[in-house]
């Protein structure tokens, strides 16, 4: 695929050089998020200052944690090469910008199977380039878009770049490679290798003015996951797989002499929000996670369910991958789309290791292409068969069309174990947990969904929000009396900090009946669309990501929120 003109190089290389003065940027920065705030929500304000980056700061580089001697020699460098920028003989720091760019040109120049384009930009005006890798020269033919499509993405945090290296191993090997023989002539692959290329120069997980990119997809504040979402909207894929590290420095410090450390390669979880469709959810484990598992340990990795930990009690508790529909697998598997998350052990160690954490991602990933590439056919259909349910279903109502308003994990039963590192001996140990699984959640709130969602026409900013998810809005063309049920907060509770810049509301309210009036241009949010499941998300307010949730709409005890369910079949706005 030749079509795409390439990046020019002396640009990359005059950005890159202006990128390092941070504090000139910084009202062009302040601009950015002001306008966001505008256009996205007012209640953005949180802009870093130039002074941010310490003086020892090196661009592309951190390291917090130094591993004794005893428990590297457990994560032995694989027999293998690799001839990406990060592995550069000499190389001190990560993968530059400018070095990217320049390797992902030339490898453009040099395949058949692939493109580039520029998906858009940073806070700060770095590139987001996309790669497409297919057999069809065009991406509106019919060849194209009767393949199953995967979407991968890389370096979401800035601090985790073995995601985002992994992902330039992968597309070489797809670009000119036998992974790409073998896959591309069953699947397209999309490819955004590093989403955070700010958080990547400053060596930090959130972007440049701080906020977790990755607890964005259902606000839609920052331009990175913006791109995201439009080359997601763009190219509809049926498979998304989001590279990430986790932390390696250590968890348990009353484990040995010494504490405890993390000791999984490579961590693996599907989209889990009990709204992603139950096939979905199950196949995503069944078909992608449980191979990927089996892929690694045939390669020499070990692997586990990604998992979080409790220390505030007395035995140690862990939990599964998050519910929360802010997070990228959930956010896609809305949609729906089959997710995955690939999570490599090397947060906080700087270099160590590198070779054996890009190695083991670029193993899992190549498992989920190549069973993405083996059930093709079976994936697109039934992606295909259940955007065609949630259409048939959201266009009535039905006492089995429920979104699930809230869940919570359930805690396994019997003695659960762990596999840890004892930082003292260098020992692999087993340790009790109280385990908490997010597959087994089960709803704790539910409420029948309405056919469609109505707001007052000068709502313009949500309805913007929601056509940036992909929904489809429609506008009533006349003024109409309407039956309709209404919120009325009844009770709300303020988080005493602000989260990812905003004052966290959490309301209850009452459901009640009511007639209305709607002028003509109020905003129609139907339920017979693919999307149903965000835009529920989105609008019912008890949801922990709502716009209310996160005061885009803000209201106070005996408000109504003007946001209204339709409860009927009969049709607001004609095709």
């Amino acid at each position: 695929m030749k079509n795409c003109a390439t990046t020019n190089n002396s640009m990359n290389n005059f950005k890159e050089g202006l990128n390092i003065q941070k504090g000139k940027l910084l009202a062009i920065l302040t601009t950015i998020v002001m306008f966001t705030a505008l256009f996205f929500g007012t209640e953005q304000v949180n802009v870093v200052s130039s002074g941010s980056a310490s003086s020892g700061f090196t661009p592309y580089f951190g390291q917090s944690y130094e591993q004794p001697e005893q428990v590297k020699e457990l994560y032995p460098a694989p027999d293998v090469e690799f001839d990406t920028p990060g592995f550069i003989a000499g190389k001190e720091n990560f993968t530059t910008q400018s070095e990217m760019m320049l390797f992902l040109q030339d490898l453009e120049q040099s395949s058949d199977f692939m493109t580039m384009e520029t998906a858009g930009q940073s806070l700060e005006g770095r590139d987001l380039p996309l790669l497409i890798f297919s057999t069809s020269n065009d991406v509106d033919s019919s060849d194209f878009k009767s393949k199953t499509t995967i979407m991968l993405e890389g370096q979401i945090h800035g601090n985790e770049p073995a995601g985002g290296e992994s992902m330039l191993v992968i597309a070489s090997r797809l670009a000119k490679g036998d992974l790409g023989e073998e896959v591309l002539s069953d699947i397209n692959v999309m490819m955004i290798p590093r989403i955070n290329p700010d958080g990547s120069y400053y060596f930090q997980r959130g972007t440049a003015n701080d906020l977790d990119a990755n607890r964005d997809h259902i606000k839609l504040e920052l331009p990175e996951v913006r791109t995201l979402h439009e080359v997601f909207n763009r190219f509809e894929p049926e498979v998304v797989i989001s590279a990430h590290e986790y932390g390696a420095s250590p968890r348990f410090p009353d484990i040995g002499e010494e504490g405890a450390l993390p000791y999984h390669d490579i961590l693996l979880a599907p989209g889990f929000n009990l709204n992603i469709p139950k096939q979905i959810r199950n196949k995503s484990s069944n078909w992608f996670v449980k191979q990927a598992h089996k892929d690694l340990n045939k390669e020499g990795f070990s692997s586990g369910p990604y998992y979080l930990v409790d220390r505030s009690v007395e035995t140690t508790t862990i939990t599964e991958g998050g519910l929360e529909s802010r997070l990228d697998t959930n956010a896609y598997g809305l949609q729906p789309s089959f997710t995955i998350l690939v999570e490599s052990r090397g947060i906080g160690i700087g270099r160590e290791n590198f070779e054996r954490r890009v190695a083991a991602t670029v193993a899992a990933h190549t498992s989920l292409l190549k069973s993405s590439a083996q059930r093709a056919n079976a994936i697109k259909r039934i992606v295909d068969n259940t955007k065609d349910k949630i259409v048939r279903d959201g266009s009535k109502i039905g006492s089995n069309d429920k979104i699930v308003l809230d869940s919570e994990r359930q805690e396994l039963p019997g003695p659960q174990q762990l596999k840890v590192v004892d930082i003292a001996d260098g020992e692999i140990e087993q340790i009790p947990v109280n385990y908490y699984s997010s597959k087994e959640a089960v709803p704790t709130m539910k409420r029948i969904r309405p056919t469609a969602y109505i707001m007052p026409p000068e709502y313009h900013d949500i309805a913007e929000k929601l056509k940036a998810q992909g929904v489809e809005v429609k506008r009533l063309k006349e003024t109409k009396e309407l039956t309709v049920e209404s919120y009325k907060v009844t009770d709300k509770e303020v988080e005493d900090q602000p989260y990812q810049g905003h004052q966290i509301n959490h309301v209850t309210t009452d459901i009640e009946e009511k007639t209305q009036q709607f002028p003509r241009g109020s905003y129609v949010f139907s339920s017979a669309q693919p999307s149903a499941n965000l835009i529920a998300v989105a609008l019912e307010p008890e949801f922990v990501d709502s716009y209310v949730t996160f005061n885009y709409l803000p209201v106070d005890v005996g408000d109504t929120i003007p946001i209204y369910r339709y409860m009927k079949e009969e049709k607001l706005v004609e095709n």
